[in-house]
């Protein structure tokens, strides 16, 4: 680290600042461009993740139908995420942006023009390959462009912006004026948008990625319990938060989309409050049994709106977002669960297999919710799938917990916050920052 001078000469203590504070703000202002994009984009999403289901229930689409386009979004994820380094690779990353963002705006503006399910299944399927795209341009330049002692301030104030993006864009369409057909213009509207700080930019685009240089498929060998929590958290989460506005809407009849909006957004504010402290206590008990404890959680709240599958418009709130606090807080964890397992060269392609885990639960999980709610319990039928699901997952990881020991808590990666997108900024501690830290503590 850089040495302080002794008392009574502060000039190049003061120099030594100056530098470093120029260094800061000259990081933050190379990814600033790529905050302001991701937010625009994760407003487009919150907004089709409310619009799709409600207008599919609208059209009186079958809930499995909603299922099978809701997991069409994973399907083109997963594509997308093993494509995306490979277009990256071939024409860069602001090029690359450009053509998935691009993409990804028309596909959503398709959906305006017809409510078949085949249409709305192919441009989900487009869309969802294209985010997978977008997230990897935009994560790797955050990665790229941010040291390791800066990483964790950075990509804590890119998951707020994002989860802020997500609570804003459903409220977009409980607007007065605002149909559903509309609200599919509004999230292309976003998406043209999120073009304009990334293809406008006058910084330099990170270094093209090299690859792979560790198979994804080591998650399985080295952290069981991560995989099943990854593959639990696609399988519940995008599964009930694919059908929670066709829920919600029924919680106010009057204000259908408002209510869902709402609903939705406490679900993703209250997971937001609640995952830091969550990943803090992982830092220091075993994460296995934090994720088994949250997905107990999650387990009990899904009984409980199983129940009280009517509450009403703010009490349904509020169970949803004690569900949503509960269910959504472990993936993160997973991933540093794996860390703490892995070398720090194997870390992306570990995260790369949490997330390609995520989504081929995410593939599964909205087709058996729609079954689940296709039932004759509606949505009781619904938060039991979720609640039999996390009771499910809770038993696996306890049983982990049991046939492994944890690992020493000063052998442990440190909790970072990380959201279900790309596997870059998992690089909490790149090997490539050793030799610049070497230098830094040389001078």
């Amino acid at each position: 680290m850089l040495r302080s001078s002794p008392r009574g000469q502060h000039g190049p203590h003061s120099r030594d600042r100056t530098s470093r504070s120029r260094v800061f703000m000259l990081i933050y202002r190379n990814v600033a461009t790529v905050m302001a994009a991701m937010f625009l984009l994760q407003i487009s999403v919150g907004v089709l993740g409310v619009s799709i289901p409600l207008a599919m229930n609208a059209a009186q689409s079958t809930k499995l139908a909603i299922g099978f386009v809701v997991a069409g979004y994973a399907a083109g994820f997963l594509i997308g995420a093993f494509a995306a380094p490979r277009v990256i690779q071939a024409i860069g990353h602001i090029r690359a942006y450009a053509a998935f963002a691009g993409g990804a705006a028309a596909v959503t503006l398709m959906l305006a023009l017809d409510d078949q399910f085949g249409w709305w299944l192919f441009a989900r399927v487009a869309f969802g390959f294209c985010a997978a795209g977008i997230f990897a341009v935009a994560e790797s330049w955050l990665a790229d462009a941010t040291p390791s002692d800066l990483r964790g301030g950075v990509i804590s104030v890119y998951q707020i912006l994002g989860r802020a993006g997500l609570i804003l864009g459903p409220f977009l369409i409980a607007l007065p004026g605002i149909d559903l057909v509309d609200s599919f213009i509004l999230g292309g509207i976003f998406l043209a948008l999120a073009l304009i700080p990334i293809t406008a930019t006058r910084r330099g685009q990170p270094a093209l990625p090299q690859g792979e240089r560790v198979s994804p498929f080591r998650l399985f060998e080295i952290a069981p319990a991560a995989a099943a929590a990854a593959f639990g958290a696609g399988v519940i989460n995008t599964g009930v938060l694919g059908f929670v506005p066709i829920w919600a809407e029924m919680l106010n009849p009057e204000t259908r989309a408002a209510a869902a909006a709402i609903v939705m957004a406490v679900i993703y504010a209250f997971s937001m409050l609640v995952q830091w402290p969550a990943g803090r206590l992982s830092d220091t008990l075993d994460r296995r049994l934090v994720m088994a404890g949250a997905a107990a959680l999650s387990g009990l709240f899904a009984v409980v709106l199983a129940v009280f599958v009517s509450p009403g418009l703010w009490l349904g709130a509020l169970l949803a977002g004690l569900w949503g606090a509960a269910s959504l807080s472990y993936y993160g964890i997973c991933i540093a669960h794996a860390a703490d397992r892995s070398r720090a060269e194997e870390l992306p392609a570990i995260a790369s297999g949490i997330l390609m885990t995520w989504a081929v639960g995410s593939i599964i999980g909205p087709v058996l919710a729609g079954l689940a709610y296709g039932s004759p319990l509606a949505g009781r039928g619904l938060f039991l799938f979720a609640a039999a699901a996390a009771f499910a997952l809770t038993a696996v990881l306890l049983w982990r917990s049991r046939t492994r020991k944890p690992v020493a808590e000063a052998e442990r990666e440190p909790f970072v916050n990380l959201l279900a997108t790309s596997a870059e900024l998992a690089e909490i501690e790149r090997p490539e920052d050793e030799p610049a830290r070497e230098r830094e503590e040389s001078t």
